[in-house]
């Protein structure tokens, strides 16, 4: 969690290399964060954990429970300046197009999108905004399965003679 590169000169030019190291680094803390979660999530359950397997009173669940969320919280803070770095870096080297103030009023609630600019070709949200069939296509699937299974239960039913021969089936 440590960050290195805080105390680096603001002019400071990183090579591919570095950049890569410092994704690298990112990385391993976005493990040690689903970690975290884990432990929190393990507080607040019955469960006893390796550290103390006599102790399992209200008072050390909370305690664990805070530690585990205050990691947590500071090594999702940490990840996301880190990130935040590595996108400016992006766009300084003109890879990516910098946000402006247009597009991130075109991403509030309400608004009707991007005005005159050009959508980011990495934006999800603009991606999934371009189909949008999935529903349909999964509620045809569904309605398929369903109506197939209805005619297998109606083909089973009639061949027993079980005394279901007064249900229909629509």
């Amino acid at each position: 969690m440590a960050d290195t590169q805080e105390t680096t000169k603001p002019d400071q030019i990183f090579t591919s290399a570095d950049r890569i190291r410092q994704l690298n680094e990112v990385d391993k803390d976005v493990a040690r964060l689903i970690h975290s979660a884990g432990l929190a999530i393990q507080a607040l359950t019955n469960a006893r954990s390796g550290d103390s397997p006599g102790d399992n009173s209200l008072d050390s669940h909370k305690a664990r429970f805070k530690e585990a969320t205050s990691q947590y919280f500071a090594l999702l803070s940490s990840i996301d300046v880190r990130l935040r770095r590595q996108v400016y870096a992006l766009e300084e080297a003109s890879i990516l197009a910098p946000d402006s103030a247009t597009s991130r009023a075109g991403d509030l609630p309400g608004a009707s999108g991007v005005a005159g600019a050009a959508a980011n070709p990495l934006d999800v949200s603009w991606l999934n905004s371009r189909k949008d069939t999935v529903g349909k296509d999964k509620e045809a699937e569904l309605w398929a399965a369903a109506r197939g299974f209805v005619e297998q239960i109606g083909n089973s039913s009639g061949k027993s003679g079980s005394g279901h021969e007064g249900m229909e089936v629509d």
